[in-house]
């Protein structure tokens, strides 16, 4: 006799995995974008923070009062070199050139981060006992829009 199923556990955490979110690039044009994913990814990061600007004065009774200044987000990936990925070739050409990068981070449920950013770090490690790597840091230039699963972007 086959199982064709089995009890699913009621006790599921609903935390979703580092592994399910992805950092791509687009290696098309503006008008008709295609997004490469970047291959061999280890680790993903998309930090946003605005700079503090210190809202206090004498009448706050010694507490300091912060207020969100100039805002700003970066993109951050560490992967597996792969050779000849278009993702990693981008990034790369972007840097070499000086030019800016439409990268996005996607969720596992189909939310969208998506902008236009220049890269200021790229870097690759080859060491002598493990696979080679490479390491690349993108800084926002303008606005991140956020698309919901489903929308298209505008």
């Amino acid at each position: 006799m086959s199982i064709t199923s089995l009890p699913i556990n009621p006790n599921k955490a609903s935390a979703t995995l580092g592994k399910d979110y992805l950092l791509s690039v687009n290696t098309g044009t503006n008008d008709v974008p295609v997004w490469s994913q970047v291959g061999g990814q280890r680790s993903t990061s998309l930090n946003k923070s605005a700079e503090e600007i210190d809202g206090s004065d004498k009448t706050t009774g010694g507490w300091k009062i912060t207020k969100a200044g100039l805002r700003s987000w970066s993109m951050e990936l560490e992967s597996v070199v792969v050779l000849d990925d278009k993702g990693a070739d981008a990034i790369d050409y972007a840097f070499d050139n000086g030019v800016e990068i439409n990268c996005r981070v996607e969720y596992p449920n189909g939310d969208v981060f998506e902008g236009w950013g220049s890269v200021t770090e790229c870097n690759i490690e080859a060491p002598h006992d493990d696979v080679a790597t490479i390491s690349a840091t993108i800084n926002g230039n303008g606005p991140l829009q956020k698309i919901k699963a489903g929308e298209a972007a505008e």
